[in-house]
Formats: structure tokens, C-alpha cells, sequence
């Protein structure tokens, strides 16, 4: 292997003593720390932007990210075998971030307030232009009109089998539910946190995932940049408190852990906490199920469906009590 790529490692200014294969990359342990070694589809311009974005943060002070190692040509890119290009990052070593560990999940937390502070103040240039993110409004109406046409389909679908059956009973409670929380961002509310949120410049993440975080003993890491954008940094929030909830039965005891790390550094204001809330209320996982059952081959997942269901039943009014605590 190492032959393979000795084309692509002679254009860097480090030395590699060791590599292996780890999910998607090659890991590289080197004399200026491990890197990680990926192939890159990616465009010029977003890899420009990432690029922008990961320089940002490190003059800030936000240093454990992994940033991209330029070539000896001043590349981020490097062409190898078979017309292939791949991109060098720094990397770390630890753990992936435990949601089911409090102490994680507030570490986790305060790591998201101050990663958000520090990617303000990034200006617009032509590297904004692979920037660019879907509004979240459009993204649940979308789902509205999903989960309508799923309904139908089943409707009228002669063969009703016990998971068909369930969906159908509970599918008013959620599909009303996903159009109050639409029509509450159709309200002056949102739209003025979003005028805002663009005026601030805001960036975010983009999937701050337990994925992506890795747990070191010098403190968090935090990777995976590349859907990294202008947009409304509750975003980031509201995805990584949904998926803590999911993993802990919505136990509010994880998500009141989540908003105090999170305004251990950051303050949310009343709006924003509101607007949490809305994300919060649309059905999200009952979508994702039903999107799946449309999508995939629906005779061989009657009975996995049927309990994925029912957990998500059972969770329904612990998740409108969470709602409700934190919204002011």
C-alpha cells in the first residue's frame, strides 16, 4: 500500500513512519503528528471554502479541528493513482463522543458554543458560493408532502399488513403535529431570526455528529467540515440535542445537560429557545420510518418497522414534555 501512494506523500513536508486502513482513509502516522489521507470528489470551490473555514477557526484559537495540510505546491488536493485525487487532514486520536454519557454529551455541548463563536466573523467572497444551505422550512414541507403521499399509497393498498395498520392509526397525531411546528415557522418569529442570522454571518457545522467528535485527553476534536455553511448555527444544536434525546428515551435529564453546556459559553435568547422548540416538535423519526418503509423492500420489514414504531409511540409524550420545558 505504501508504494501506491508514495507519489502523493513525496509532495508533502512530513515524513510517514506508519500506515493503515481505517473506515474510508488511510491513517498516517507521521513525524508532525497522525494525518488522515481520503479520496476527494469534492469541487475546488467548497474545498477553497473548507479550507477558508479551517484557517478561520485556528487564527481564532480554535486549533483541534481537522485542517487540511497543504502540498509543497500550496495545493489542498494532490492528483494519485488513476486520476484520483485525495486531500492530507490532521487527525487525532481518542474516542467517538458517548451519548449516553453526560459528562460527553456537556463536553460536547460547550465544544458547539465555542466552535460556534468562533466561525462568526468569516465574510462573504466567491467561496460562499459552495456555501450555501436548504432552509429548514422547506426541508419539513417537503417531508409534509412525503409522509401525504405515503399515507395514500398505504391507503390505497389492499394488502394491510399489522405495520400498515399502525402507521395509518397513529399517523394524524404526527402528521398534525408536523404542520403546527410548519406553521409556526411561517410565523414573524422565525422569519426574523433568520433576517438576523444572516446579517450576523453566521456559519455552522453542518453535522456535528458523536461521528465527528473525537474525544482526546487534551480535549475535543472536532471534524468533518464538509457540509460546513452560512446558515442559522441553532441548526447544529437542534441535530445533535435531537440525536441525544432519540438515544436516551427523551429523558430530559440529557437535554438539560445539553442546553447548559451549550450556554456554559453561549447564551440562547428567547427566540431562539422558541424556535429550538419548533425543531424540535416536527416528527422527525416518524418520518424517517415511513420514508424508509416507502422506500425500501416493504415484505421483509414488517416486524422491524413495527417495533421501531412502537418506540417511537412510546416516546411521544416524553418528547412533548421536553418540548414544553424548554420553550419560554
Amino acid at each position: 500500500m505504501e508504494d501506491r501512494f508514495d507519489d502523493v506523500l513525496s509532495g508533502y513536508n512530513f515524513s510517514v513512519r506508519k500506515m493503515g486502513r481505517v473506515r474510508g482513509a488511510v491513517l498516517l502516522d507521521t513525524d508532525k503528528g497522525y494525518k488522515l489521507m481520503q479520496e476527494t470528489n469534492a469541487s475546488a470551490g467548497r474545498l477553497v471554502w473548507e479550507n477558508r473555514v479551517g484557517m478561520h477557526l485556528r487564527a481564532g484559537g480554535f486549533e483541534r479541528i481537522d485542517a487540511f495540510n497543504l502540498n509543497k505546491e500550496g495545493n489542498i488536493s494532490t492528483p494519485g493513482p488513476r486520476g484520483v485525487r485525495y486531500t492530507i487532514r490532521d487527525w487525532y486520536m481518542g474516542t467517538e463522543c458517548n451519548l449516553t454519557k453526560k459528562d460527553d454529551v456537556y463536553e460536547a455541548s460547550k465544544n458547539m458554543a465555542q466552535l460556534h463563536k468562533s466561525l462568526l466573523g468569516i465574510q462573504r467572497d466567491d467561496t460562499a458560493l459552495c456555501a450555501g444551505t436548504e432552509d429548514i422550512l422547506y426541508v419539513f414541507n417537503r417531508h409534509q408532502s412525503e409522509l401525504r403521499h405515503i399515507r395514500n399509497y398505504i391507503k390505497g393498498n389492499k394488502d394491510k399488513n399489522e405495520f400498515k395498520i399502525a402507521l395509518l392509526k397513529v399517523f394524524p397525531m404526527y402528521y398534525e403535529q408536523g404542520s403546527k411546528a410548519v406553521g409556526m415557522l411561517m410565523g414573524e418569529e422565525y422569519q426574523k431570526l433568520c433576517r438576523r442570522i444572516k446579517e450576523e454571518g453566521q456559519v455552522y457545522h453542518g453535522s456535528y455528529t458523536y461521528h465527528n467528535l473525537i474525544m482526546c485527553d487534551e480535549g475535543i476534536a472536532t471534524t468533518v467540515f464538509d457540509k460546513c455553511a452560512y446558515g442559522m448555527q441553532l441548526l447544529d444544536l437542534y441535530y445533535f440535542l435531537r440525536k441525544v434525546m432519540e438515544k436516551n428515551e427523551w429523558n430530559s435529564a440529557f437535554g438539560d445537560t445539553v442546553i447548559r453546556g451549550y450556554e456554559s459559553i453561549k447564551l440562547l435568547d428567547d427566540t431562539e429557545r422558541s424556535v429550538l422548540g419548533i425543531f424540535l416538535m416536527y416528527p422527525e423519526k416518524f418520518w424517517k420510518l415511513s420514508s424508509y418503509y416507502m422506500n425500501g423492500k416493504k415484505t421483509l420489514m414488517t416486524s422491524k418497522n413495527l417495533r421501531k414504531l412502537e418506540i417511537i409511540n412510546s416516546q411521544f409524550n416524553d418528547r412533548e414534555r421536553f418540548i414544553r420545558e424548554i420553550m419560554p
